[in-house]
């Protein structure tokens, strides 16, 4: 425990504790009080066992404030497994800050974090790393020391944008004619896609829901491993933590198989209603680059799925070292520009140490919706 400010100055005596068992209701109380908003859709307590009891990397690195017996303040991390040149690292995903209220401009977001990171060197972390927004990513740098590696590479595709247009102009009667025609226009690239690799002799493969991650998945990651600088490692463990077993939440999965039947690739898909309509969010996507057509295969999937959901965006994130950044880009997923982000989001890293300088990079990182606990 660390005490922390002179109340002889002006501040309350407040002190700096490791998670306990037991905290997590006051952790709850405290993040529906900051955010004014449950932790999850309805079950906070649930939701937060998932987000940090079950999680299979380990070990919980949470700090709490304590004003007395009130909890003030939370600096937590979620620990992840990655991938960096070919070396497994744990990195730390940082999640959940908070302060309340009444106990702002008192150092509480730095001094946690501090003691946070303290605990996080001792446990062997190489980096912690996550995704502030515009009005916090200044205090990551300037206090925290963090290093903004890049904007977060946000890739947006419109399917049916004509409700969303009609509004804006004012027109709401265009609504239907304008929806038909952004989706025959949407559809040509997919459709150029399709018969570009037909003309290459590339049949379509078979692509299917699938309900649950299986064994296979660590057969799919060992062969696709090597395809990134720094990821998060994606063996059936973490996935069926992180997509099989979140509360109250309902992917999409789809697979791709090969030629041979052999799971070639998958995608996990979320929905959520945003201001333009509802979108289609590329959580997480692995596929194996060496199996001709599974790529675009399964990209064409998630367009008939989300058009059949009536969506009026999907969206995928992949950096300029993606090895998918050119399939999405040839069908018409395209770079959302930081000012029209509905949220301004930044990727950003605090290497520990002497840790490997390619998590700086932004061509070393593959990033997914999935990599942020939001969906």
């Amino acid at each position: 425990m660390v005490d922390v400010n002179d109340p002889e100055r002006g501040h309350p005596r407040w002190t700096i504790a490791s998670y306990v068992d037991g905290d997590e209701g006051r952790i709850v109380s405290l993040f529906e009080r900051v955010f004014a908003k449950p932790m999850g859709r309805s079950e906070s307590i649930q939701h937060w066992r998932w987000k940090f009891a079950a999680n299979p990397v380990g070990p919980k690195v949470i700090e709490l404030v304590w004003d007395a017996d009130q909890l003030v303040g939370q600096y937590a991390i979620s620990p992840r497994k990655l991938r960096c040149n070919g070396a497994q690292q744990l990195g730390a995903l940082s999640l959940d800050t908070m302060t309340d209220p009444d106990y702002g401009r008192q150092g509480i977001f730095t001094a946690s974090a501090e003691a946070c990171y303290a605990r996080l060197v001792e446990a062997g972390f190489t980096c912690v790393y996550g995704f502030p927004n515009a009005n916090s990513i200044h205090g990551f740098e300037k206090r925290l020391s963090w290093q903004v590696v890049m904007p977060t590479p946000v890739l947006v595709k419109a399917l049916d944008v004509g409700e969303f247009v009609a509004d804006k102009l004012g027109r709401p009667g265009l609504g239907p004619l304008l929806s038909a025609a952004s989706r025959q226009v949407s559809r040509a690239p997919s459709l150029v896609d399709a018969l570009a690799a037909r003309l290459r002799g590339l049949e379509p493969l078979s692509v299917q829901v699938f309900d649950r991650f299986d064994a296979w998945a660590d057969t799919l990651w060992t062969r696709c491993q090597a395809q990134h600088g720094a990821w998060v490692i994606r063996d059936h463990e973490f996935l069926a933590w992180r997509y099989d077993a979140r509360p109250e939440s309902d992917y999409l999965r789809l697979r791709v198989d090969g030629p041979d039947g052999e799971v070639a690739g998958y995608v996990v898909l979320a929905f959520a209603e945003r201001e333009q309509g509802l979108c289609a969010f590329v959580m997480d996507l692995l596929v194996d680059l060496e199996v001709p057509g599974a790529l675009a295969s399964i990209l064409h999937g998630v367009e008939r799925h989300a058009r059949a959901r009536g969506c009026a965006f999907a969206s995928a994130m992949a950096g300029p070292g993606s090895r998918y950044r050119q399939a999405l880009l040839r069908q018409a997923y395209l770079p959302l520009p930081e000012r029209l982000f509905p949220q301004e989001l930044y990727f950003g890293v605090r290497v520990f140490g002497d840790s490997d300088g390619a998590l700086l990079q932004p061509h070393s990182w593959q990033l997914s919706w999935g990599d942020i606990d939001v969906l």
